[in-house]
């Protein structure tokens, strides 16, 4: 079991078969955030690791919405996956990759996690998986 301190590593596989479900999720955030930004509200106080707070005049529907936010990126959270970039659909997953520590990084459209980058260099650092750690089983639309 998990602890505080401890974190979930993922496989390249394990990561990929975690994305339908990452991938739904992903989505839904950013019809949820779209949603909330085409309707700006003041939200008075919000504290995202406990109770939120509504304490403005937020309609229900616009809090229930926040509430759906928080939950979806609790859901991605707890996966043990991390949203890195909600605008590009940016997820990645912790890994270790040749007895360092890495972030396997799956980006919304892509079919399957194919590149890493270090903790310290994000995105720009992205950099093909090698082959040999690459996951051998074939896409739906390789098969």
């Amino acid at each position: 079991m998990e602890g505080p301190l401890t974190r979930r590593l993922f496989t390249v596989a394990q990561a990929n078969d975690l994305l339908p479900r990452v991938e739904r999720l992903v989505l839904a955030l950013r019809d949820r955030v779209a949603w909330l930004q085409s309707r700006p509200q003041q939200v008075t106080f919000m504290i995202p690791e406990r109770q939120v707070v509504n304490e403005g005049p937020v309609e229900p529907e616009y809090f229930r919405a926040l509430l759906m936010v928080r939950s979806m990126i609790q859901e991605i959270d707890s996966l043990g996956a991390q949203v890195k970039d909600l605008g590009s659909g940016l997820v990645d997953f912790p890994s270790r990759l040749h007895g360092r520590d890495v972030l396997l990084c799956w980006r919304l459209g892509e079919q399957r996690v194919g590149f890493y980058h270090d903790p310290e260099s994000g995105f720009s650092g992205r950099q093909p998986i090698p082959d040999e750690l690459r996951d051998p089983r074939p896409t739906e639309e390789e098969s």
